[in-house]
């Protein structure tokens, strides 16, 4: 009987851990993604109005490195450098997937002492990273990054996984891993649910939301495409915005609210963005007759699933029964989805030697 791989969430997470892992385990073997939303759903193919829980779509989505902290941000760091890595041959070798290398500016009005002396995690393997003269009060930096079209991006991965990979979806909300036990006989488990759902049911204590609201914008004609840019404000709040290549537009973003499960539209965050965009971004309006405006296609709202820890790769046991984590990665799941799927395989490949032994 060949191997059973179940990966329980379909976000960009599960789906690149799927890709990976059927693209270079040798052993004969079966996998299945199950998600209650995802690229299987055909409502992600419309406005999606009622899937605010499933955070892919909505994502920033573009890579902004950051200084080391602790070891935790230091394992992460590397797999964004490998997500990077990757994320240039893909481009190069699949423009249909919108990966696109741009321009990525930043600046920082109240910067700590991280980023003013660029400690490590920050300019590692940045092409062309460079600090910008003083503007205004704020410290600036310039690098290298990348963007993508999220929902172009997750049809791309969900192609693949289908007519290449022969990965099968199964569209169904779980209330715990183990009910994934009673649908397949001895499946390995690779638990890719966000906020981290658990073998008996709720989910890590240590997992918890951040809302992230962004307005899609249609750019005027002339506005360039060729860079992302972000201004971190001494307050803690933000305002970036982020090319969509493929004619996506422009992401006029954002909010940053922990353990605010809000999912409705918030006015008072549209209007924020729109004053800090008018302010830092005038060039994203458009011009009728005397007046300028932000042509908002749409407004985005998502929930973040943050973890206290940063993102869980362990290894469980359960009733016999392998669970591989890798879930809780907050705001960085497309900065970390490669790097994240190599660890899920390591630890797969380890979990198969020693059931060998």
């Amino acid at each position: 009987m060949p191997l059973q791989i179940v990966i329980v969430g379909a976000g960009v997470l599960g789906l690149t851990a799927a890709l990976t892992v059927s693209e270079n385990l040798i052993d004969e073997h079966e996998i299945y993604i199950i998600g209650e939303y995802g690229p299987h759903d055909p409502r992600l193919n419309t406005s999606m109005s009622n899937c605010h829980e499933y955070t892919s779509p909505w994502a920033g989505a573009h890579f902004r490195p950051f200084p080391s902290a602790n070891e935790q941000d230091k394992k992460e760091m590397k797999m964004t450098r490998e997500t990077l890595r990757y994320f240039a041959e893909v481009a190069v070798a699949n423009p249909e997937s919108s990966i696109q290398f741009v321009d990525g500016v930043e600046y920082l009005q109240s910067p700590n002492d991280l980023y003013k002396k660029v400690q490590y995690g920050y300019s590692e393997e940045m092409n062309n990273f460079a600090t910008l003269n003083d503007q205004q009060g704020f410290t600036g930096f310039k690098y290298d990054t990348w963007v993508v079209n999220t929902v172009v991006y997750l049809q791309y991965l969900y192609r693949k996984l289908v007519f290449q990979q022969n990965v099968k979806f199964i569209h169904q909300k779980l209330d715990n891993l183990k009910q994934v036990t009673t649908m397949f006989k001895s499946p390995i488990i690779i638990n890719c649910s966000g906020m981290g759902l658990q073998y008996n049911g709720g989910y890590d204590s240590q997992c918890f939301p951040i809302r992230g609201q962004t307005l899609l914008i249609k750019p005027p004609r002339s506005f360039k495409l060729d860079k992302t840019v972000t201004y971190q404000l001494a307050d803690g709040s933000w305002i970036f915005i982020i090319p969509r290549p493929l004619n996506g537009g422009v992401i006029l973003g954002g909010t940053k609210q922990k353990n605010d499960t809000h999912l409705g539209i918030r006015q008072e965050d549209t209007h924020h963005l729109i004053n800090l965009g008018n302010k830092y971004f005038p060039d994203l309006r458009k011009r009728g007759g005397d007046k300028s405006y932000f042509d908002i296609e749409r407004v985005n709202v998502g929930l973040r699933p943050a973890r206290i820890g940063g993102l869980n790769t362990s290894v469980e046991f359960h009733d016999g029964h392998t669970v591989i984590n890798n879930y809780g990665a907050g705001g960085m799941g497309y900065e970390l989805s490669y790097g994240a799927s190599l660890q899920v395989y390591s630890n797969l490949i380890s979990v198969l030697n020693k059931s060998k032994l």
